[in-house]
């Protein structure tokens, strides 16, 4: 501080003293002639108009900080963005950010007393109610959110499992819940009983069942007909319910293979917009009638699959008719071994990787029919969905891998994306003798009969992740596998986040320019030639 601020402050403290002084002084006067007071409650009193005083001067002091000088509603918005007060009610929004969301707003009432006067007085920072708080905090959080819409869940455990042991002021306040929301099965009983008469005001429900003990997965529920937003884990309503037509967004988490229940189910859901299965049916594939019809969902813009296994797939999406959907992503989980990951789109294939891979891939029958009737079902997902371009995303590497990455030679792939945590340019060059081989037969039998037409047609763009590479083998490998005359060549190859050594990569943008590729970095390492990691390595 300056000496003009520093004279001033000694000044202000000397009046403050004096100021102080007076008011023991005048506290004092006040009590003579009552009972003599002890030493304690003097030493209180002196503490308590000390406190006053302070909350004066805070007072005085917030109201000169910029915060105080700040509009109403730009506050609302900062507060808002930090505690996402806008995606209370968005089904999108985890379980688990309303949580975190929960606890930042009382990390944020402490840190003064003005912000903490700011949130108690708005109801839109009060909707949140963890069903597993204190009755004390439940009851509180009511009455400082006025009428506003409020948004019930839990997360985690909870001590409460019975609607009696809800406060009153919460289970008189059922018409008032928008949105119920729990991942907690041990709980599922207490929420039925929210849902048990109409509530007009809901509009999304998400509730999860105890699997292990279910054997009737069907849940008859109450008047549901303003629920928009349904996720049901281990349990599904019944296609006979009235207001599933009022359905925009599906959620179903299922323990079995695709039924004709779920059939009537989804057919019920005439204006469906937002369709996701996650289906863990390991049973035999049992086929639907030849007579069953497909279901035409005509609203459906976004539909999410994820199967434990290619057949539960298959059987599942020729029934499918989504004219409108412009989002799709199917899923495939077979527990098979070797392990391998591998994504296209949002497809995927699990296996376990072997501790010492051999340097020639080996298919056995089994993978052999893995292999094809992955190929057969990503074909089937293009012609249901007329062809849309695909992203392959490619996750530990493995020599079996490429086998998967090789059936889909003959889809509409625009993209592929392949990680190499640390992996060194052999795997790279797995990478690239799989989009530029010729032959791509997998024994007994190939996957197409072509022999003469080159693979992956459509394919545009190449993202290598996380890869050591030294950039001039690099060069000299796309060079070699990829500058084909008769073959139409990716527009670019994207490096991110990679090692690189050796050439430097304008050089090396420069030679591939020369064939059409453009090669560009994003948030690369060059180490030059003194760090080399990938001395003169090439692939036969």
């Amino acid at each position: 501080m300056n000496t003009s601020t520093l004279r001033i402050v000694s000044i202000v403290q000397v009046r403050v003293d004096a100021f102080l002084k007076e008011i023991f002084d005048i506290c004092k006067s006040s009590e003579e002639g009552l009972k003599t007071k002890s030493l304690w409650d003097t030493i209180a009193t002196e503490f308590a108009i000390c406190d006053s005083v302070e909350v004066a001067v805070r007072r005085r002091r917030n109201q000169r900080t910029s915060f105080a000088h700040l509009t109403t509603d730009i506050v609302h918005y900062i507060f808002g963005m930090v505690v996402e007060v806008d995606r209370v009610h968005d089904p999108d929004l985890p379980v688990r950010a309303l949580d975190e969301n929960r606890e930042d707003l009382f990390r944020m009432r402490r840190v003064s007393s003005a912000w903490n006067e700011f949130l108690l007085s708005s109801p839109r920072y009060w909707q949140t109610i963890h069903i597993a708080s204190p009755p004390q905090v439940i009851t509180a959080a009511l009455e400082r959110s006025g009428s506003a819409p409020l948004c019930v869940y839990c997360f985690g455990s909870s001590p409460v499992e019975r609607p009696e042991d809800l406060p009153k002021e919460l289970r008189s306040s059922c018409a008032r819940i928008r949105t119920l929301r729990s991942e907690n099965s041990r709980i599922y009983p207490l929420l039925r009983w929210f849902v048990r008469d109409h509530r007009p005001a809901l509009q999304t429900l998400q509730l999860a069942r105890y699997s292990a003990t279910i054997e009737d997965t069907v849940e008859p529920l109450g008047d549901l007909s303003s629920i928009r937003h349904l996720t049901a884990q281990w349990w599904q309503p019944p296609a006979h319910a009235a207001w599933l037509v009022g359905l925009k967004e599906l959620v179903l988490f299922r323990s079995d293979e695709p039924d004709m229940e779920l059939l009537q189910l989804l057919s019920a859901c005439a204006n469906l917009e937002d369709l996701a299965i996650s289906d863990m049916g390991s049973r035999a594939i049992q086929e639907f009638p030849s007579s069953t019809l497909p279901i035409t969902l005509p609203r459906l813009k976004s539909i999410r699959l994820y199967f434990i296994s290619n057949g539960s797939a298959m059987k599942l999406t020729p029934k499918l008719i989504t004219p409108q959907c412009h989002q799709r992503s199917l899923a495939i989980d077979q527990p098979l071994s070797p392990r391998k990951l591998v994504t296209v789109g949002s497809y995927r294939q699990r296996r376990a990787a072997p501790s010492n891979p051999s340097p020639h891939a080996f298919l056995s029958k089994a993978d052999v029919e893995a292999v094809t009737a992955f190929h057969d079902l990503v074909q089937e997902y293009q012609r249901l969905f007329k062809g849309p371009p695909l992203t392959v995303t490619i996750k530990d590497p493995s020599e079996h891998i490429w086998w998967y990455l090789k059936s889909l030679h003959d889809q509409n792939i625009r993209t592929i994306e392949a990680h190499f945590p640390k992996q060194k340019l052999e795997a790279v060059g797995d990478l690239l003798k799989a989009i530029g081989a010729l032959s791509v037969h997998i024994a007994p039998r190939p996957i197409a009969d072509s022999t003469t037409d080159w693979p992956f047609k459509s394919l545009r763009s190449i993202e290598i992740h996380h890869a050591d590479m030294d950039l001039g083998n690099f060069t000299n490998l796309i060079e070699e596998y990829l500058n084909k005359s008769s073959k139409r060549l990716p527009e670019e190859i994207v490096l991110i986040s990679c090692n690189l050594t050796g050439m430097e990569l304008a050089e090396a943008a420069e030679r591939l320019a020369a064939i059409e590729i453009t090669l560009r970095d994003v948030a690369c390492t060059y180490h030059g030639l003194e760090g080399s990691l990938d001395q003169g390595v090439l692939i036969d």
